[in-house]
């Protein structure tokens, strides 16, 4: 079936769908020039979130980039740290190393330091993988990773004329350039400073230093330095170490600085032998002398000066004899017993040895206060008693070697037991001879850079100075800025 419409039926629907003439223009321009308060809030809320989240992108990337730049940073300083460390382990293995070189030679003191290297002989000396340099050694520490140590020969000073006679390079004095560099070279690397310290004779006192490196060494077949092997670190180290004098102010079993002071009960015994058994300066008294006490002579006395300081006994302050010892205590309950053998102990302050913890052992105890052997302690001692201060002794008490007091002294026996007192030079020199190697009399440090004239210039005070600041605490000595250019 065919559907027709009249078109009379049409008509009117077409003219209402076909817009009136200027409508179309003036919606256009109405849209154009007059916006709704709702589509301008919702166009400028568009462009706030393009530009919020364009901001968010721009921040986020400056923090991520700053914690990545942290983070390397951070990983940087604890590499080169542990670089440094490593480098300063090195150097300290080399130190000990060298130590250990002087106390092995036969001759002490030891003059020149000059470690051997000949595998050809019988049996092979190996004492460094290079006796041109002095003590160098190479050893793997990682996979990949080498270090080295290099204590060097003693490079001796350029001479000079020393125009003012003051012991001292001072700038523009005259000296002899022997190896060309245009400057004066003081005395470097490892060398005798005996005369520095004050002291006569030579081999003494040692100053060490050793240079530690820390190489990356991916190639084996390759040198440390050369190639791809190349240095991650690398510091220097310097020690002294320093022979250990024993020299008592008299050859005694007792050496008491004042003999009205001295005191020897009933049950005390005091052995000289052949030396005497009680020995004081001349005009400080006559000792109490109820016990037993023999020798050539049994008691005596010496012209002054009377030597018993720790200084004049041992060479060194009680400071330096505390670093050179095997063990220094301000705790009476630290201090060892048995203090073992051939062993350096020094205690700071008042003790007791009694039957909880005896005196017993073979070395050197050196006592900065008051020494009690008490009632009972069975103490058994062999060597070099030294006490500042005052010394009481109960029996039962066997000490063999001598004894240095510089305050009191008070000797008895305990019911049926005896305090013995035995003079023995064999003993000393025995002790001496082990102990007198050289031993470490200061803690590795970084040396500080030289002047001209070799005075170490720590913290660069001298040139500070020398340019005119004014120093904390004071400026130092002015004579000590001639060794720079005006």
């Amino acid at each position: 079936m065919t559907l027709h419409l009249r078109s009379d039926f049409v008509r009117p629907f077409r003219r209402s769908l076909r817009p009136r003439k200027g409508s179309l223009r003036r919606a256009a321009q109405g849209i154009a020039l007059v916006p709704s308060p709702g589509s301008l809030r919702r166009a400028t809320q568009g462009i706030a979130l393009i530009w919020a989240l364009f901001a968010a992108m721009v921040i986020s990337g400056v923090i991520l980039s700053g914690t990545n730049t942290f983070i390397a940073m951070r990983t940087m300083g604890t590499s080169g740290f542990r670089a440094e460390m490593q480098a300063r382990s090195v150097a300290e293995a080399g130190l000990v190393d060298a130590y250990a070189w002087f106390r092995r030679q036969t001759t002490q003191p030891v003059a020149t330091f000059a470690p051997v290297r000949n595998l050809a002989a019988i049996p092979a000396i190996n004492e460094t993988d290079d006796a041109s340099i002095g003590l160098a050694r190479d050893y793997e520490i990682l996979p990949s990773l080498w270090g080295r140590y290099e204590v060097r020969k003693t490079k001796l000073a350029e001479t000079w004329v020393d125009a003012n006679a003051n012991g001292l390079y001072d700038y523009g004095e005259s000296y002899t350039d022997t190896n060309s560099s245009g400057k004066r070279d003081p005395s470097t690397e490892t060398r005798d400073v005996s005369a520095e310290r004050g002291l006569s004779g030579a081999g003494t006192v040692w100053r060490l230093e050793s240079v530690g490196t820390v190489y990356n060494r991916p190639d084996q077949l390759q040198a440390l330095g050369a190639g791809p092997n190349q240095r991650i670190a690398s510091t220097r180290l310097a020690a002294e170490i320093r022979r250990l004098a024993i020299v008592p102010p008299a050859t005694a079993a007792v050496c008491a600085r004042t003999l009205s002071t001295v005191v020897l009960g009933n049950r005390s015994r005091l052995t000289g032998g052949l030396k005497s058994g009680l020995i004081g300066p001349t005009g400080t008294g006559s000792p109490s002398l109820g016990g037993e006490i023999t020798g050539t002579p049994a008691n005596g006395t010496v012209p002054l000066p009377w030597n018993d300081t720790v200084a004049l006994v041992f060479g060194v302050s009680l400071t330096e004899l505390k670093a050179m010892s095997d063990g220094s205590y301000t705790n009476v309950a630290n201090f060892p017993s048995p203090i073992g053998d051939y062993t350096l102990h020094v205690m700071e302050g008042n003790i007791t040895f009694d039957a909880a913890m005896p005196l017993r052992g073979t070395g050197v105890v050196v006592v900065a206060g008051n020494c009690t052997l008490a009632a009972s302690s069975n103490s058994f001692f062999n060597g070099v008693l030294y006490v500042q201060g005052n010394l009481q002794i109960r029996a039962p008490v066997y000490l063999r070697g001598t004894v240095i007091v510089t305050g009191s002294v008070d000797i008895a026996g305990t019911g049926g037991d005896y305090s013995e007192l035995n003079y023995d030079g064999g003993m000393i020199s025995l002790v001496l001879k082990t102990m007198g190697q050289y031993r470490f009399s200061t803690s590795p440090y970084q040396p500080a850079r030289l002047l001209p004239d070799g005075t170490a210039d720590e913290g660069d005070l001298i040139r500070m100075q020398k340019s005119g600041r004014t120093l904390p605490g004071g400026n130092l000595p002015t004579a000590l800025g001639n060794s720079l250019p005006p």
